[in-house]
């Protein structure tokens, strides 16, 4: 049977269609705009979201040479969509990083007792969260919030659109701040405080849980051949890492996935909602059959397309003009095996972990007058690289032991790259062979609810023979740990943060 991975981003939508051996088949892509209501503002449209999820899935249909019989979805967690009695959005929603909600979210753990907190829904009281953006709405709102029928996340939204019900995974759920991480359901103790109802709230199911088959009406409109069965995703986050092979019976291999941002996928072997974990603001959430956590750098492939459209605009042209690849050449001073002298950090649009400050700012440290382009492309890559080393750092103090990382996603497609992060993290680096992960992450899923796999980390082990490895040169290593010293102090000094 083939499957289709529904991937909802922030800023577009895919759908991609594999075969039995997961190898793509078709797939489809559409852009959406986000709606800028104010400076530092983030919104999106769900409707307009919809509209393209039923455009991907028609065309990956229209291109597929063979019916589709299972599809899941990949979107991304703690946005929440205030939606009415027929589950059409009554606002637009608030995305994560629009800072909104903060001093309300603050307020409340503040009150409720943030360890108490933490422990029970395993996400740090940030501004990000989904009910950080309800308490806002309670607040600042009360006329959307007293319209809406239920507060949706995006992949019980796009499930009940199906004309399906509102189900919607643990790891998607866990993302709201309401979900009782160890008991697996949504938390009394939490919606008794807002108040809120659980009527109010999408239905929790595991990943790979069968929802219902399209009707028939639903299934022509999406250009569906024949049955189909809709089956619980994830968020993306997860599923992005189960379709690079993240396996969650193994804790030491975690998945680094580099696109517009950065993050660190890593399975826990049980709930980890220790002190250190929220000192260092890490999530736990419910995955397949474990736990996950992740940390995210919020600035990673925009800071390339930065340098690209502002620093060395002129060298872009002439690469495109020439043929060349850009992203190579901006590291032409790049030496995997030795530090360069400038020192870049990364937060030009606020800092993720572990302080996750929405006005962070970001620097580069050690210009002289004879800095030139080619050193700040070096700059980048190398404080890119220092930023994934200080996130295993703080992952390490909450009791992660991760020794290995499997690289997907832009920022792995570079293998000068690849070992300059192997010599800098003293970590084995392993090239991913996927493309498309979250969508793949999730038609692992569909494959699991149909009883066509046993287990979705199965997916990746079926093109995984095209993987590269790139182990750390200890001399190099040497090298960088001095001058990861000094990027580790220009961080937490900036941003007036003792080591915990």
């Amino acid at each position: 049977m083939w499957t289709m991975g529904i991937d909802m981003g922030t800023s577009g939508c895919k759908a991609v269609v594999f075969d039995e051996q997961f190898v793509i088949r078709a797939q489809s892509y559409r852009e959406y705009p986000m709606h800028l209501p104010g400076e530092g503002l983030l919104e999106l449209d769900a409707e307009l979201v919809w509209e393209g999820i039923c455009a991907v899935i028609r065309e990956a249909n229209h291109l597929s040479s063979q019916p589709v019989g299972a599809v899941a979805v990949s979107a991304i967690g703690d946005v929440i969509i205030p939606v009415d009695e027929h589950g059409d959005s009554v606002r637009y929603s608030i995305v994560d990083f629009d800072p909104r909600g903060g001093e309300e979210i603050t307020a409340f753990a503040k009150a409720f007792g943030e360890q108490r907190f933490f422990n029970i829904n395993g996400m740090p009281p940030l501004y990000i969260g989904s009910l950080a953006k309800i308490l806002y709405l309670k607040e600042k709102e009360p006329e959307i919030f007293a319209r809406t029928r239920r507060f949706a996340s995006y992949e019980d939204f796009i499930v009940n659109k199906m004309g399906l019900p509102p189900v919607a995974s643990y790891s998607e759920l866990s993302r709201t701040m309401l979900f009782d991480i160890r008991k697996k359901d949504w938390s009394d103790e939490i919606l008794d405080a807002i108040p809120l109802s659980r009527d109010h709230l999408p239905i929790p199911a595991p990943s790979a849980s069968v929802i219902g088959e399209l009707g028939e009406e639903m299934q022509r409109s999406l250009g569906f051949a024949g049955p189909v069965k809709v089956i619980t995703g994830g968020h993306d986050m997860v599923c992005a890492a189960v379709g690079a092979g993240l396996d969650e019976t193994d804790p030491t291999m975690a998945v680094d996935i580099a696109g517009t941002i950065e993050g660190i996928v890593a399975a826990l072997p049980e709930a980890n909602t220790c002190p250190a974990m929220l000192e260092n603001l890490f999530p736990c959430y419910v995955g397949h059959t474990g736990y996950v956590t992740f940390s995210v750098n919020l600035t990673a492939g925009c800071i390339v397309r930065w340098y690209r459209d502002f620093i060395a605009n002129a060298d872009y042209r002439a690469c495109k003009e020439n043929g060349t690849n850009f992203y190579e050449y901006m590291q032409r001073k790049m030496d995997p095996e030795t530090p360069g002298k400038l020192f870049l950090l990364p937060h030009f649009s606020g800092s993720g972990n572990p302080f996750f400050d929405p006005n962070g700012l970001g620097a580069i440290w050690g210009l002289t007058l004879d800095t030139d382009v080619a050193d700040i492309g070096r700059a980048i890559v190398e404080g890119l690289a220092y930023e994934l080393r200080l996130h295993l750092e703080t992952l390490e103090r909450a009791g992660m032991n991760i020794r290995s990382l499997r690289a997907v996603g832009g920022g792995a497609a570079i293998d000068r790259q690849l070992q300059l992060k192997a010599n800098i993290t003293g970590l084995t680096v392993i090239k991913g062979a996927v493309a498309e992960s979250s969508a793949m992450g999730a038609a692992a899923y569909a494959a699991v609810g149909v009883g066509q796999l046993k287990n979705p980390a199965q997916a990746y082990q079926m093109v995984k023979a095209k993987e590269t490895v790139f182990v750390p040169d200890e001399a190099a290593h040497r090298r960088f740990e001095e001058a990861f010293k000094k990027f580790r102090a220009l961080a937490y000094g900036i941003h007036a943060v003792e080591i915990q």
